[in-house]
């Protein structure tokens, strides 16, 4: 694990944990009728046992049936939508991992968590320094292999750390971004901005170039200090 103190900052630590690390864990039988698991958002305790929404996609499954199957690891309370390959649930997580997490109370698991048929668990889980510790260390007494682990500020606070722009190219970008500009698909153009602003297209897209390198290179190299 590696990361260094960040003003206060509340930071995030992140675990992946292979198929071949957890095979003595209840939560492997999932993939067995899941090939993915993503939880969406946190819903609290039910009964001592974390509580979420989560997206599946399978092959086909009767998700009714296999409430049973399923119930030492995910237990399906709800059915909010249902395709034919995929369902949103509202689940309980009593598994020995999801139990670490919800026994500590300066720690919490967000998003991105998924479950994989392909790369196993990955958790992020979001903390104090002393929550995450905690957590770090009786995971590392339920998996003895070595997990994949990382520890690093929230996202939020490297955007505190952002390159200070030129005031034009930020006008610029700061423009770019609200009238959607890098939304998918884009809800503008250049030429657009380049209108509002009353400025040619062309300086609209070297500004935006200049802008985006910067703030790119910059991410990165925040990135491979943390």
């Amino acid at each position: 694990m590696s990361g260094t103190e960040s003003n206060g900052n509340m930071k995030y630590f992140q675990v992946r944990i292979l198929h071949k690390q957890a095979m003595h864990l209840p939560g492997n039988i999932i993939n067995d009728y899941f090939s993915n698991l993503e939880m969406l958002v946190g819903t609290g305790v039910v009964d001592s046992i974390p509580s979420c929404v989560v997206k599946v996609t399978h092959d086909g499954v009767d998700i009714s049936n296999i409430k049973e199957k399923l119930k030492d690891s995910l237990i399906i309370d709800k059915i909010l939508q249902n395709g034919d390959d995929f369902a949103y649930l509202k689940v309980r997580t009593p598994g020995p991992i999801q139990q670490i997490t919800a026994s500590e109370e300066e720690a919490w698991v967000v998003p991105p968590t998924y479950l994989s048929r392909e790369n196993g668990l990955f958790m992020t889980i979001q903390g104090t320094p002393k929550g995450l510790k905690n957590v770090k260390d009786k995971l590392e007494l339920l998996i003895p292999e070595k997990m994949e682990m990382r520890i690093s500020k929230m996202i939020a606070g490297d955007w505190m750390a952002a390159p200070k722009l030129p005031e034009r190219r930020n006008v610029v970008i700061r423009t770019a971004v609200e009238e959607g500009y890098y939304n998918t698909p884009r809800r503008c153009t250049q030429k657009d901005i380049a209108e509002k602003l009353g400025i040619k297209q062309g300086t609209v897209a070297e500004h935006l170039q200049y802008a985006e390198s910067i703030i790119i290179n910059s991410w990165a190299e925040q990135v491979s200090r943390s």
